[in-house]
């Protein structure tokens, strides 16, 4: 069974710099990164799209954040049966500031709706997971609002300094062990580098 990388986000021009779509930027820039020396072929079907390599599968769902998990129904069909430790799964997280990640071998959805509906379509929370850091919100703003809110200027030169490292943390997990990928990364702060 090919490995699974699913980038969290919502499809749309509207979202496309929002602190949510931080799964979809990051996929989207390991593509970038590798397409010269990797042959990728695109893939889609109705809750997803994305890319296909002889090792792996790169998903971006299309369903909207909460109903990310529904992917899954359509990979298994063409895939057969996906067992969750062969899934890496890339969001956003706004308990870290900006500048961290943080990498888990599995866990709870930790509130958020994405990794929820995952988890929900698995059956299971037994997957590795990058969460890249957001910020906290402000106490003024509504969760909902704030994850669906555009990075500033400032802001997104910032998460493109921790996009590359967790690209370079992916493909690590692609190969490596997840114990060894999160000593590597767990902890530092990308925007000191």
């Amino acid at each position: 069974m090919k490995k699974i990388i699913i980038g969290l986000g919502n499809p749309g021009p509207r979202y496309v710099f929002t602190r949510h779509n931080v799964g979809f930027l990051t996929v989207d820039r390991f593509v970038e990164l590798n397409k010269r020396y990797i042959d990728y072929k695109k893939i889609s079907a109705k809750t997803f799209e994305g890319f296909e390599t002889n090792e792996y599968v790169i998903v971006k769902p299309i369903t909207y954040m909460n109903l990310s998990g529904q992917s899954l129904f359509e990979l298994k069909k063409k895939y057969g049966e996906i067992e969750a430790q062969n899934i890496i799964v890339v969001y956003d997280d706004v308990e870290l500031d900006l500048g961290k990640m943080r990498i888990r071998p599995k866990g709870s959805a930790g509130g958020h709706n994405g990794v929820k509906s995952i988890i929900g379509a698995l059956n299971s929370d037994d997957f590795a997971r990058i969460r890249i850091g957001v910020n906290k919100k402000p106490p003024y703003m509504d969760l909902a609002d704030y994850v669906l809110s555009e990075f500033s200027k400032n802001e997104l030169e910032n998460i493109y300094k921790i996009i590359d490292p967790a690209c370079e943390a992916l493909e690590e997990l692609l190969n490596e062990d997840v114990q060894n990928v999160m000593n590597k990364f767990n902890g530092k702060n990308f925007l000191d580098a």
